[in-house]
């Protein structure tokens, strides 16, 4: 446990308000950045940072949820299957974290920055659709189109089919990622869950966040009895990343997208070279 030191106390406030603007701009999970940080800007070892990451992305995966819950944007039968599965895999993590050497978990932490850059730059590169204003004729069967589809379909999406082999390995993968690098898991479950089971964007995100909020309390709990949360860190962190939050959902209708998702990736990019280097030369 470090002594508090209030003017480095400062420094991570604003840190974290940096981490929650941009998680709340861009819809990446704060992990991706908040363990490189840790790693790289305060000389935590792996196994700290990646921990006390686990320990700061709870508050704003909960948030989010309740929000998404309220909008009724959220799958809550694979976000709870999922969830439960990491769960029980997230405690495995956590403890495999403590066996494995810590440059094994650098260099997945690295393979989750280049991911998740190279997923920020192709969304950058690609062009949006000119948007083709409709004549009146047009506009009229759209919404009639519109309006037979909608009274044809339910609102939410059959749950009862849910493939429960795939979302179980699902919860697996992403609760062994959380407890083994503190990322929660939201990375691999939001494009899964559009990819394999056919949801929109805004259901997958509000779907993920219900999971990743189950699967990150026994981490937590893992990983604070193993006493490898440096709370002084990650209070102070969230402290910053709640309103940051706020910030960056009023920025992104502020500045372009395209320009800030490629630096962004880039930024991922470097900052996963520079967490390598680091980490082997030491």
């Amino acid at each position: 446990m470090l002594p508090f030191d209030p003017f480095v106390a400062c420094i991570v406030v604003l840190c974290g308000l940096v981490i929650g603007a941009l998680s709340g701009m861009f819809g990446i999970g704060g992990g991706t950045i908040i363990v490189p940080l840790l790693n790289l800007a305060f000389g935590l070892p792996m196994i700290s940072a990646t921990s006390t990451s686990l320990f700061t992305i709870l508050p704003t995966a909960l948030s989010g949820a309740y929000k998404h819950i309220r909008q009724k944007t959220v799958h809550l039968k694979v976000g709870l299957t999922t969830g439960v599965a990491g769960a029980v895999f997230s405690v495995v993590g956590a403890l495999l974290s403590e066996k494995l050497p810590e440059l094994f978990l650098v260099i997945l932490t690295v393979m989750v920055l280049i991911y998740s850059s190279v997923t920020m730059l192709l969304n950058a590169s690609r062009k949006p659709v000119a948007a083709e204003v409709p004549d009146k004729k047009q506009t009229e069967a759209l919404e009639e189109q519109s309006d037979n589809s909608e009274s044809r379909q339910p609102k939410m999406r059959d749950e009862s089919h849910m493939n429960i082999p795939l979302v179980l390995g699902l919860g697996c993968i992403a609760g062994l990622m959380a407890g083994l690098i503190g990322i929660g898991g939201g990375f691999i479950v939001v494009p899964f869950c559009v990819a394999y089971l056919g949801f929109t964007m805004k259901e997958a995100a509000g779907t993920s966040l219900v999971a990743v909020s189950i699967i990150a309390i026994p981490g937590i709990i893992t990983h604070a009895l193993l006493g490898q949360i440096e709370w002084f860190y990650g209070v102070a962190l969230i402290v910053g990343t709640i309103p940051g939050a706020q910030l960056g959902a009023w920025l992104v209708a502020k500045l372009p997208d395209r320009p800030m998702r490629a630096a962004f990736g880039i930024l991922l990019l470097i900052t996963g070279g520079l967490l390598l280097v680091k980490n082997l030369v030491s």
